[in-house]
């Protein structure tokens, strides 16, 4: 830490460009990949494999998730701790995941941005054929100050951000739980195709309250015709 461990470092990356090797973190967990039974951490299980990509800047992120996913049989294309990113950053992996055909979807805990050009250049491009979804903590001035000190870099401006997430495709979720489910939904089920959805429910409460969270979220309501609903009510 401080002004000795920025100076290793640094000597660690210029070690690390002279044999034209690339560095993942450091401050990580490290890297899986269990398509092909790759464990580069020092966690003692490997995730299952499975066509969901998660990178985490967060070491206990990362645990927890693996944790979770060992318990409700979600796998991972690949399990990325990419740390205070000294070389290889959110760009770089975003684009490796892109063209990672084992990979359907992508989701990113993240706590600073690093190279914002980099970032959105990357996902503007793989969002187009891959959903990103992105945590992003730090929205409060206390809680980006906590993030800078975990990372050792600036979390930068909350609402440029969030901006900038809409602006390239990604969707940005504000709750630990949400990445949990929304990782389980794109590991078990398909892409949705568009905005328009369905809702079938067997109580008027639930069906009105799926309806706000659809509508509020963007998306809209299907039109059903008087012959599907002849047969939904004959069921």
């Amino acid at each position: 830490t401080g002004a000795e461990g920025a100076q290793l470092e640094r000597e660690v990356y210029e070690i690390a460009c002279k044999g034209k090797i690339r560095v993942v973190g450091p401050n990580c967990l490290g890297v899986m990949n269990p398509i092909v039974g790759l464990n580069a951490t020092f966690a003692t299980q490997i995730a299952k494999p499975g066509n969901v990509a998660f990178i985490s800047q967060s070491g206990a992120m990362c645990t927890s998730i693996l944790d979770w996913s060992l318990q409700a049989n979600v796998g991972f294309s690949s399990f990325v701790s990419i740390g205070s990113m000294l070389d290889v950053s959110w760009g770089d992996i975003i684009y490796y995941l892109g063209d990672d055909p084992n990979t359907k979807a992508i989701a990113i805990y993240m706590e600073t941005i690093g190279d914002a050009r980099s970032f959105m250049s990357a996902a503007a491009e793989v969002a187009m054929t891959k959903p990103i979804i992105v945590i992003k903590p730090g929205r409060t001035e206390q809680a980006a100050a906590a993030a800078a000190s975990h990372t050792g870099s600036l979390a930068g401006s909350d609402d440029v951000l969030d901006a900038a997430f809409k602006r390239c495709g990604v969707l940005r979720v504000n709750k630990i739980r949400e990445v949990f489910e929304i990782v389980e939904l794109l590991g078990k089920q398909p892409r949705p195709k568009g905005k328009h959805l369905t809702i079938v429910t067997n109580a008027g409460g639930p069906g009105v309250i799926s309806t706000d969270a659809l509508i509020e979220s963007g998306g809209q309501l299907s039109w059903i015709s008087d012959d599907t609903m002849k047969s939904l009510n004959e069921i």
